[in-house]
């Protein structure tokens, strides 16, 4: 078995280790994406905490198991609460994941998350526009819409490993890049499958950095949380698309599914060339 296929392997591990263990999930994320991320994160059997306030959430995030950080509707108030939840997590030894959504539409959004790209998450997510605007690679995305293949984003994201220690790159083949236990060397793993519907459904791919961030609380690596966490996620929605028939039904249907997937639907078919 070579080194992709035993990442795809211990993902149904993980699973198992998430669901016993509960972890307890901070999330900073966006008004749009925010009870769907909740519900992701509670089907998959995590704990969700959507703290935002400079208030608490660095006090929060120093108990939690991990933090998720989404760009979606930044403010003033709410980057605040980043910087200080992000401040409690560093100062706890608790990972967090940066998804950097729409980050380069506005100079807000540039500067903002320019500076927490260099207070080094563990993991980044993002479509490959995202992750090429991030690495200033000069590509400006439509919106939290992608106008690139994942495979184009790749250079960029081998750059990003200079300020995270996995980088996701979500479309419709992932491709993770990050280091496994027994190589020091970054490797690519690229993940096929998921349901057309995705993106016809709000907040699927915010929640995916939510779901990342539950499994980086139990995994050895970021690489290993986040081959379980798109594992999952498209094995749910492959379940979920055999019923749905539409992006409502598939919506709850996907729920449903990443409470009952099985070991089949983790492994199935799943490792792309590339």
């Amino acid at each position: 078995m070579g080194v992709c296929d035993s990442e795809l392997a211990d993902s149904w591990a993980l699973y198992q280790r998430l669901r016993e263990q509960t972890p307890l999930v901070q999330c900073i994320t966006n008004y749009v994406a925010m009870n769907m991320t909740a519900n992701v994160l509670l089907a998959t059997g995590a704990s969700p905490a959507m703290v935002h306030s400079e208030a608490e959430s660095g006090e929060f995030a120093a108990l939690a198991s991990a933090l998720s950080i989404n760009m979606g509707t930044p403010s003033p108030h709410w980057a605040a609460g980043m910087r200080t939840a992000i401040a409690g997590a560093r100062g706890a030894g608790v990972p967090w994941v940066l998804d950097p959504v729409a980050h380069a539409a506005t100079a807000y959004r540039r500067g903002l998350v320019a500076e927490l790209l260099a207070l080094q998450p563990a993991a980044i997510r993002g479509n490959a526009s995202e992750i090429m605007a991030l690495a200033e690679a000069g590509a400006r995305g439509h919106g939290v819409d992608t106008r690139h293949e994942s495979q184009d984003a790749l250079a960029a994201a081998n750059d990003l490993l200079a300020h995270a220690e996995g980088i996701a790159i979500s479309g419709r083949v992932d491709r993770l890049l990050g280091r496994s236990t027994t190589d020091t060397d970054p490797i690519t793993i690229s993940l096929a499958g998921g349901s057309a519907w995705q993106p016809r459904v709000t907040g699927t791919g915010c929640a995916l950095g939510a779901l990342i961030a539950a499994y980086l609380a139990v995994a050895d690596t970021p690489l290993d949380a986040m081959v379980a966490a798109h594992a999952h996620a498209a094995a749910a929605a492959e379940q979920a698309e055999r019923t749905a028939h539409g992006p409502g039904s598939f919506a709850v249907a996907w729920l449903d599914a990443l409470d009952s997937v099985d070991l089949a639907g983790f492994l199935s078919d799943r490792l792309a060339p590339g």
